[in-house]
């Protein structure tokens, strides 16, 4: 049972068997079939059935939402499972991002990994695959036991701990068309129960380990093997029958008018449904399978139905932007989607189009026509990151004035176009400020409290006032900022710092305001 400051938690245990009578009506059942009870048609989860969607559905069905907030709030996570015929999870299961920094840092007795299995109970939602079905087969409520803890997940964290200590080997690999990097952070074979691995948008999603060189960003994992250990004692399936083959097929005439009115190469799942719907009013959620999609010539990729004849959704988007010398983000349903705002950034961060207002962006097409080359890019990044060797902050602005200097001035782009080439440095991690970028040297996030401490420490000052401030920000980083703009940031510091508005000044901290007081 799970305890509470020393005692028996006899709610939560309540709620899980009640959550868990309440998900025996999908006992045995294919996603398929718990799909058309609760009104999901897993097939818009895509080729590999977001399992994590449909049990949101199943929750919302049988009324327990409130029971997924109840479980946050007491440290209770939901994770699904899905196992392969044999019984074997189908991959890993993936927690937090490694903070590699930290993981320098922290002592065993409070890491970030310990705390994490010590203080939390999982739920794993499992389903295991059936003669090429996917049907839900039960809950397993699973806490980490302290043997494991203190031997495996311990040897784990140690090994990683001095990995990154003693300096993470990446070795670049030639494998066909492109270049992979191998690493020697604990692997699935170093460990019984964890492991690390790569998690990241695409491979220029990286960030810095603490002797400054760059690695795609990687989780914390626990080894397919030992969930499938953890879950195997759960009632085997007794499957009986399904309904995925019975869904009714659209007659000929029918698809030759949808055929006739698709005009895109891609849609929104909802776009697109809306538009069979218009054609064909008894068009139901549930006909949009591959069967129906492929006669369309088209498959699926959430958010998007799109035609078959580009492999992935990001080579539509690909051609969609370089067809242009500049893109302009339009409110076009499918560049709304979060989909399509990782693939912009993805391309941002490989520099295959550079920002140059809010809304625009430079494609390769005017790029390379000025003869301008991703390693004439490459080598502004470099030649900035030598400039500002030893500085904390700085803006565009304050490298310029600084007689920081590029061949690729000469090209003459606005100052976003620059701001945007040294957003993507991933040794820097950037601030916006009253609508100011600033950027630092950094692992991690960087904080507005950090910022004014800094123009505190610049100034030699325990505190300034609202003016003060406002001239040292212009001094240092050639911004104007209104007294409006710089207030609104500095109103929410009642530590440290500390602003006092009455006084129109920044301190320190609050000891510093309270001695001000008694002066």
């Amino acid at each position: 049972m799970l305890k509470t400051n020393g005692f028996i938690n006899i709610n939560l245990e309540n709620d899980f068997q009640f959550n868990i009578d309440s998900f025996n009506q999908f006992k045995n059942l294919s996603v398929y079939s718990i799909g058309e009870i609760i009104g999901i048609n897993p097939f818009l989860m895509g080729p590999h059935l977001g399992t994590a969607t449909l049990v949101k559905g199943m929750y919302a069905y049988t009324g327990l939402e409130n029971l997924i907030k109840k479980y946050t709030q007491n440290n209770i996570s939901i994770k699904t499972v899905r196992l392969k015929e044999n019984g074997t999870p189908k991959e890993s299961m993936s927690f937090e991002q490694i903070d590699f920094q930290k993981v320098t840092e922290e002592k065993w007795e409070h890491s970030f990994i310990k705390s994490k299995f010590e203080h939390t109970t999982f739920l794993f939602i499992v389903f295991e695959l059936q003669d090429g079905v996917l049907y839900y087969r039960g809950i397993k409520k699973w806490k980490m036991s302290s043997e494991t803890l203190e031997t495996d997940v311990k040897s784990f964290w140690t090994h990683l701990q001095d990995r990154i200590l003693n300096g993470v080997t990446l070795t670049p690999i030639q494998q066909k068309n492109k270049t992979v990097i191998q690493n020697n952070l604990p692997s699935m074979n170093d460990n019984k129960a964890m492991h690390t691995r790569p998690k990241a948008d695409d491979a220029n999603d990286k960030t810095a380990l603490p002797d400054g060189q760059l690695i795609t960003k990687h989780c914390y994992w626990l080894n397919s093997n030992f969930i499938g250990e953890t879950v195997s004692d759960l009632p085997p399936l007794d499957v009986r029958s399904s309904v995925e083959n019975s869904v009714p097929q659209l007659l000929p005439f029918e698809l030759e008018l949808i055929q006739s009115n698709i005009q895109s190469p891609i849609y929104t799942i909802e776009e697109f449904y809306n538009l069979v719907k218009y054609h064909l009013p008894q068009f139901n959620l549930f006909q949009i399978n591959d069967i129906f999609l492929n006669e369309m010539g088209l498959k699926i990729h959430p958010p998007y139905v799109f035609n078959k004849k580009y492999k992935k959704v990001k080579d539509i988007f690909n051609e969609i932007i370089n067809s242009q010398n500049y893109f302009v983000l339009s409110d076009k349903t499918i560049f709304q989607t979060d989909f399509f705002k990782r693939h912009l950034k993805n391309s941002e961060k490989s520099l295959s189009i550079i920002k140059v207002d809010h809304s625009s962006y430079i494609t390769k097409n005017v790029m390379e026509s000025a003869g301008l080359k991703n390693q004439d890019l490459e080598s502004y990044q470099s030649a900035v990151l030598n400039a500002i060797e030893n500085q904390e902050y700085f803006t565009y602005k304050s490298l310029k004035k600084d007689g920081f200097s590029h061949e690729i001035d000469e090209y003459g782009f606005d100052s976003i176009f620059y701001e945007s080439l040294i957003r993507q440095i991933s040794y820097l991690k950037p601030i916006k400020l009253f609508d100011t970028t600033f950027f630092k040297k950094s692992n991690r996030k960087l904080k507005s409290e950090q910022f004014f401490k800094y123009i505190l420490d610049q100034k030699k000052e325990s505190s300034l006032k609202l003016s003060q401030l406002r001239d040292a920000i212009e001094e240092i980083f050639l911004e104007t900022v209104s007294y409006e703009s710089l207030e609104k940031v500095l109103l929410k510091f009642d530590k440290t710092p500390y602003y006092s508005s009455d006084l129109e000044r920044l301190f320190i901290d609050k000891n510093q305001y309270i001695n001000y007081l008694h002066i």
